[in-house]
């Protein structure tokens, strides 16, 4: 009988699976809650219903004058033209600007003012008109006249329209309104206008009487114009500024039933030069002399 072989001793608490090693052991991450950032922002608290809200202005901001130095025509053409030196005295321009206490959702100023001295020499109008009308609007010196042919070159010309002024003869009036060119000359403040004075029964006198005369409108509560040439003297500049400010004032008067406007300040400047506060005298004052003419008398 064969001897036996021992058996191979095991033992009983040998684990049977292989070695694990720490890595094996790691825990799984994918089983863990996940951190996950928010980008959306915090919750606003709701402010209370009965918290008072910044009552919205109905009329244009206007700032107080007491400290704002103000000059006197005189002393304001001085200053402007020290700082236009060097510059064409025809083409450089003093312009007025007129601020009013006006309401944001009132009416409008827009109108036309007839200065005594033209300040533009470089007028060029264009009569809506046919027939005889039309030869005669040529030889007053407008420098396009006709119907169809000017509603053709409105169309295609781009928005660049070589024309200041654009009046209509009454009876092509409707012509002009069939022709739907009115959104293309309306923002550009040339679409004639019964209202405006600008469709007219005589083209020829009407040429005549647009030399001087200018057009004027209220944008957010200042209304700006172009009043006098750097070449102007002061008697010539104080005529315009003088009808100008009528005719403000007059269209002011017109208005009161439908809305409050009053003029707050008046400021000239040049084309680029700074703006000065007009005082409203045309001299400057002297208060030294005065006093010294006092104690003579």
């Amino acid at each position: 009988m064969p001897p036996r072989l021992p058996l191979p001793s095991i033992p009983l608490l040998t684990p049977l699976r292989p070695n694990c090693t720490p890595h094996a052991l790691a825990p799984l991450t994918f089983l863990l809650p996940l951190n996950i950032r928010s980008y959306a922002s915090p919750p606003q608290k709701k402010s209370p219903t009965n918290a008072k809200r910044r009552p919205q202005r109905t009329s244009f901001r206007q700032y107080d004058l007491k400290d704002v130095t103000q000059f006197s025509l005189i002393d304001a053409m001085r200053y402007l033209r020290a700082f236009e030196v060097g510059q064409d005295p025809f083409s450089t321009k003093y312009e007025l600007a007129v601020k009013l206490h006006a309401m944001k959702n009132g009416p409008t100023i827009k109108t036309m003012v007839k200065l005594p001295k033209p300040v533009k020499t470089d007028i060029k109008v264009c009569v809506i008109a046919e027939g005889a009308a039309k030869e005669a609007a040529l030889k007053a010196g407008a420098v396009a006249a006709g119907t169809e042919e000017i509603f053709e070159q409105i169309k295609n010309a781009g928005g660049n329209i070589p024309y200041t002024h654009i009046l209509a003869h009454e009876p092509s009036y409707n012509l002009l309104l069939k022709a739907r060119v009115a959104q293309i000359l309306g923002p550009r403040g040339l679409m004639p206008s019964p209202k405006f004075g600008s469709v007219v029964t005589n083209p020829a006198t009407a040429i005549k009487e647009l030399t001087g005369k200018y057009d004027y409108r209220e944008r957010l509560g200042v209304i700006r114009i172009a009043i006098g040439q750097l070449a102007f003297t002061e008697a010539e500049l104080a005529k315009n500024i003088s009808a100008f400010m009528n005719s403000v004032k007059k269209e002011i008067a017109m208005l009161q039933g439908r809305t409050e406007k009053e003029i707050v300040e008046v400021v000239l400047s040049t084309t680029r030069g700074p703006g000065f506060s007009l005082s409203g005298a045309v001299k400057p004052e002297a208060p030294e002399v005065e006093k010294a003419m006092e104690a003579a008398m």
